[in-house]
């Protein structure tokens, strides 16, 4: 089966251009790609327009709309001063089609194109959708780049800790951490490779706290991070790396506050702020083992001004700003 068919192709009334040589926009340079080879590459764009496990988490619905909402802002943007993502080759290969998925179905599909983008030696970047669809998105990386037992590190970015049991409710976005940890067929995930940031102890059970403790896992509370995002995201970023052949940061836009994030699927008044969240973008693009990120739960019907989908394109930015320093 051709993998574009699981893709609806992007939008080409998002790749914005001033038509001005001296100005270039990133829709200019970014490719949308409907057909053909993806490995000559070093992003590609992935768009997950699904929030059921939002709603089933009794969540702010929304995050369907995010993929085409941050990818409005993104192609607006400069590719910045040198080093610029000009520098970079970057793809957009559309969204993946939900429309008469399950949701078991919708991940499967999402899981089998990040595997295709991973197994061509390309990095995806995955805008969601809830944020159950980190756990097909880490699977496909694992598939992809053929990982085993423990090999694969894990940061999510968050307010919440995301590790309920299919127990109660299915699949939500409150799933997909135990997922990773538990239901990966390779066990990729280790828990001693899996830290929490910024999580916000006034809304996680401690329940699952010390489900996460028991296991070893690293739980960095927003408390103990505060003021202190690149030293700490730093020490993340290595607990992940230890032992590992790569690195997944998933980032839910909760994890900012809500005066900076207001369009997103659950609110807060503390978390980072959005120039904290960049400076986490920006490090763990710089970082050579890390080789995919996803942006989480941003709700366009619930934003302001276009300011949680401007923030998920500034993480983008930034992301790509540090991998222009591996170069």
């Amino acid at each position: 089966m051709d993998l574009f068919d699981l893709l609806t192709p992007p939008d080409r009334g998002l790749f914005f251009s001033k038509g001005d040589p001296k100005d270039p926009r990133m829709g200019e340079l970014v490719v949308p790609v409907t057909e053909g080879g993806i490995e000559a590459f070093d992003v590609v764009i992935v768009g997950m327009p699904d929030d059921r496990g939002v709603r089933a988490n009794k969540g702010r619905p929304g995050a369907r709309l995010a993929p085409d909402a941050v990818r409005r802002a993104f192609y607006r943007f400069t590719p910045g001063f040198a080093p610029s993502l000009g520098e970079l080759k970057i793809a957009d290969v559309g969204n993946v089609k939900v429309d008469g998925l399950t949701i078991e179905e919708a991940h499967d599909a999402l899981r089998r194109v990040v595997r295709w983008v991973v197994s061509c030696g390309v990095i995806p970047i995955v805008i969601g959708g809830g944020h159950d669809n980190s756990y097909p998105g880490l699977w496909g990386l694992a598939e992809g780049l053929g990982l085993g037992e423990g090999e694969l590190g894990v940061v999510n970015v968050d307010q919440h800790l995301d590790v309920r049991d299919l127990s109660w409710g299915g699949i939500t976005s409150g799933t997909p951490f135990y997922r990773s940890l538990e239901e990966m067929p390779m066990r990729a995930v280790s828990p001693k490779n899996f830290v929490e940031y910024a999580i916000q102890e006034a809304h996680n059970s401690p329940y699952y706290y010390d489900w996460l403790s028991d296991r070893h896992a690293t739980v960095m509370t927003f408390d103990e991070i505060q003021g202190r995002p690149m030293e700490t995201f730093i020490k993340a970023l290595q607990i992940a790396g230890r032992g590992t052949r790569a690195i997944a940061v998933s980032v839910d836009i909760d994890s900012v506050r809500s005066t900076d994030a207001p369009g997103a699927s659950a609110v807060s008044p503390n978390g980072l702020s959005s120039h904290e969240l960049n400076k986490v973008a920006y490090l763990a693009g710089r970082s050579y083992k890390v080789k995919y990120l996803d942006i989480m739960e941003i709700s366009p019907p619930l934003d302001q001004d276009q300011r949680t989908a401007s923030l998920g394109a500034d993480v983008i930015f930034r992301f790509l700003k540090g991998m222009c320093e591996r170069r």
